[in-house]
């Protein structure tokens, strides 16, 4: 057996990241646990594939550094909420620390019981010999460690700690003298501010003394790994009725961390976490409504140039493009360049029209793309009040986009029989919100125009928070207003506070460069302060943690050799010259960052030091404009404003829950997004769903979705799951359950004749079956493997694979999200349609 998995854990390196002015916080062994203790480590949930119960959590965090001053560590008060006012000082070097929140046994009566119970750490101090199969190292060795903690709670509470390292060949015999063993302390805990968990805490010395001649390398060489199990064992209580799950590490149901096999044990790499990178672009391109010709553009660009500038970008935020047709240009164009260079095309979120009377500027002007898939999207009006001037004339707003990361369509193996197979679905864990908005213009003195603007901000942080809670969009809910002609997804969806946001715009607001001051630009403090966007306060993760970005204003700082470069408004007479003077340029377009939920807990991701920007005029080489006196030639800009790019990694802080067959479980699939392809940026088709289908349990359940959606994108959430808010019975999969679940959708077309059953696979062709034209999906509820199916028509065709979408025993968390893609020859009514699946683990008594 191959190791399951492997962990990046970096370690706390004082010489690097702790200082007298910002002291690194480290646990503290006492037996209490809160999360913001291990915030420079990892957290993962703890799942008992045999026994279900509730979860529990596993905190993990090395330290590396040889010595620690006495100012640079566990200095003062505590650094955030939930961290013992009393620490040690200085902190512990070259320790692996060790934190567990296990559920707490119930009597009938849901009284707290007294846990007892034991946990196996098992460490492999070579763990490059046993990954490079090194003939001896598949069995624990001289250097490997056994240690037993026993413990129970309450009246004459016992605890005892024993240790002994490998043979070599049969297992694990007793040391052979005191200096053997890794010195380890371990405490345990009911804290009473946390009734419902009992709490252990260990420290192992990862410098340890072994047997003459043998030697360890988790933190003394350049392998710097370590192989680590861990096994919670719940003693049973008497009176208990509620099934108190125990726990392990790695978190894979097939492969638990056996005793005699250093192999199934995880790998911890004392190094950089893996980076998530991400790259967004923000740029006002100033394409003024026919309707006012007596308005100039905003620079020599037309379409065609812009898309030239913009189609390999990875997420672009464009504003100020009123006309809805040129919007669709815009798409088409990029799409056509990306054609020819090889690229897959990059979707969009924007408005589209076809009413013959409304007016262009009666839109947000802002076009969203990206090259990465977008999971869900919207687009959201300012109420009609918060505007003046000539801004009344259009509705201005912010558009949102749901966008997966890198990680999501990362390959994941699947051992199938024990055939490697690559599953297609992406995981919808791994996300990041983005918001693209243009705010009111006018003067930055108060007045009208900056209350107006900053009616704008606090609806833009309302609608961000009601997207990243999940939703719904649909009714008014102070401090969410619904804005005239909103698009948005129907229902809920899975929530994203866990993470940062990313807010680009042109804010119309002038802010500093570099290290000036704040205090300078007093719109600027309102704006990002708790008024409106709310985005300027450090959170208790960040207080906590030394490793990771606390920016909240990404383009403030260049990264080019002026870093006050970052001026954005350039002026209608804008020219070459412009380039060496953006240090003096006003600033008012932002790549801005809504931090993770504020909580004692950790986050799913964090930011990574340190975020790049570059601010760049772009010139148009057949514009030329004639300044100064006698006069010379210039290139012009193609816009007034300058384009803003910025470069981010993340970093995820917090495994994801896996699938556990032995609870109970809500499966949830719905239709996220259905795109017409009979025309590359047609407006509009008509779409409703007759049928959208479940058949779980023997039980099935139709709902259908009649009222006509219009636009060439919707983002309809058509859906059916099981659960008790069905109005006919429709349960829950029970724990245990080892059958399949079934899905299917249909997408229709209402048209002035027949109405269209558009095709959304690409098997079939022009045929007419819902075989040929629908997407069909089975569940196996014993595996956790989805896939899409052939059909229908036979029995045997729910269980006929033609694609592999994944097992949620890999992770899959939020769910498993799919496009399929129609390809009818016939008639050209093709959709590409976004499949969403979701199995949501269900809290056992």
């Amino acid at each position: 057996m191959a190791a399951p998995l492997s962990t990046k854990l970096l370690p706390q390196n004082a010489l690097v990241q702790c200082s007298p002015t910002a002291p690194c916080t480290q646990p503290t062994v006492d037996g209490a646990v809160p999360a913001l203790e291990y915030a420079d480590g990892k957290m993962f949930p703890l799942q008992d594939y045999m026994n279900g119960g509730p979860n529990g959590d596993l905190f993990l965090y090395v330290s590396d550094n040889a010595a620690y001053t006495w100012d640079e560590c566990n200095v003062g008060g505590p650094q955030a909420a939930g961290i013992p006012f009393i620490q040690t000082n200085p902190c512990h070097s070259q320790s692996l620390f060790i934190g567990m929140r296990l559920p707490v046994p119930k009597d009938a009566s849901g009284n707290f019981l007294n846990p007892s119970g034991i946990v196996t750490l098992w460490l492999d101090a070579k763990r490059d010999d046993t990954l490079n199969l090194v003939a001896t190292a598949s069995k624990p060795r001289d250097e490997d460690r056994r240690i037993m903690f026993r413990y129970s709670t309450g009246p004459g509470a016992t605890t005892g700690i024993s240790q002994s390292k490998g043979d070599g060949t049969n297992g694990w015999i007793p040391l052979a003298a005191p200096t053997e063993a890794w010195t380890t302390t371990a405490q345990v805990m009911i804290p009473a501010w946390d009734l419902d968990h009992v709490h252990i805490e260990f420290e192992i010395k990862l410098a340890p003394g072994l047997s003459a001649g043998v030697a360890s390398e988790p933190l003394l060489s350049a392998v710097r790994k370590l192989g680590l199990g861990i096994i919670h064992a719940p003693a049973s209580v008497s009176g208990a009725t509620q099934m108190v799950g125990g726990g392990r590490f790695p978190n894979a149901k097939d492969v638990p961390p056996f005793d005699l096999f250093t192999e199934t044990w995880e790998t911890l790499e004392f190094k950089e976490p893996a980076p998530i990178p991400l790259s967004f672009t923000m740029w006002n391109v100033g394409q003024m409504p026919d309707a006012t010709f007596w308005v100039n553009d905003g620079g020599s660009g037309e379409i065609d140039t812009v898309a030239r500038k913009i189609f390999r970008k990875e997420v672009a935020c464009i504003s100020e493009i009123w006309m809805s047709y040129e919007r669709g240009e815009l798409i088409e164009k990029v799409n056509k360049l990306r054609a020819d260079e090889g690229l897959p095309p990059m979707q969009a979120i924007t408005e589209l029209n076809d009413n013959t009377f409304q007016l262009a500027t009666e839109s947000t002007g802002l076009v969203l793309l990206s090259s990465r898939q977008i999971l869900e999207g919207g687009v959201h009006h300012f109420p009609s009040h918060m505007c003046t001037s000539d801004d009344c004339l259009q509705d201005k707003g912010v558009i949102w986009a749901r966008i997966a990361t890198p990680a999501a369509t990362a390959p994941v193996l699947f051992n199938d029989h024990d055939t490697l197979r690559v599953a297609a679905g992406t995981d919808y864990a791994e996300f990041v919100d983005v918001f693209c908005t243009h705010v009111n213009a006018g003067e930055n003195t108060p007045g009208p125009d900056t209350d107006a603007r900053e009616d704008q901000l606090f609806d833009i942080k309302a609608y961000a928070q009601q997207v990243r809670r999940g939703g719904p969009l649909n009714a008014n809910s102070f401090p969410y207003l619904l804005g005239d002609n909103d698009i948005f997804p129907r229902g809920t969806w899975p929530g994203g506070m866990d993470r940062p946001a990313f807010l680009l715009g042109d804010m119309n607001t002038l802010g500093p460069k570099h290290t000036q001051a704040d205090t300078s630009f007093p719109r600027y403090q309102d704006m990002v302060g708790p008024s409106f966007l709310d985005i300027s306060g450090r959170t208790e993760f960040e207080k906590a943690n030394t490793l990771f970005s606390e920016k909240r204003d990404l383009a403030r700082t260049s990264s080019g050799a002026d870093p006050l470069a970052t001026g954005t408004w350039l002026s209608s007479a804008c020219a070459d010259t412009v380039a060496d003077e953006l240090g003096a340029r006003d600033r008012i377009d932002y790549v801005l960052v809504f931090p993770p939920e504020d909580t004692t807990e950790f986050p799913a991701f964090a930011l990574l030091k340190e975020p790049t920007a570059s601010v760049s005029p772009h010139f148009d080489p057949d514009s030329l404009v004639l300044l100064g006196f006698p006069g010379q030639l210039f290139k012009q800009c193609l816009s007034d404003h300058a384009m803003v790019d910025v470069t981010v990694n993340l970093a995820r802080v917090k495994d994801v829950a896996k699938y556990n067959p032995a609870k109970e479980h809500r499966i949830e699939y719905s239709v996220k997004q259905v795109t017409d392809l009979e025309t590359a940026s047609g407006c509009c088709a008509d779409w409703f769903s007759p049928r959208v289908m479940m058949r779980a349990n023997g039980v099935t359940r139709e709902n259908t979705y009649l009222n006509v959606m219009e636009d060439q994108t919707i983002y309809p959430n058509w859906f059916v799951h099981t659960g008790p808010d069905n109005i006919i019975p429709f349960p829950d999969l029970p724990a245990a359950f080892s059958g399949t679940v079934n899905m299917t959708s249909e997408i229709w077309e209402a048209d002035t004749g027949p109405n269209d059953h558009y095709d959304s696979i690409p098997e079939g062709g022009a045929g007419t079956t819902l075989d040929e034209k629908d997407a069909h999906f089975s569940f196996s509820a014993n595996s956790g493997v989805l896939r899409r199916v052939k059909g229908e028509t036979l029995a045997n065709d729910w269980l006929t694979e033609v694609e592999l979408l994944g097992s949620f025993l890999d992770g899959y968390e939020n769910g498993i999200s799919l496009e399929t893609q129609g390809q009818d020859t016939s008639t050209g009514n093709n959709a590409r349609v976004r499949h969403f699946f979701n199995v949501k683990e269900l809290e056992s008594p």
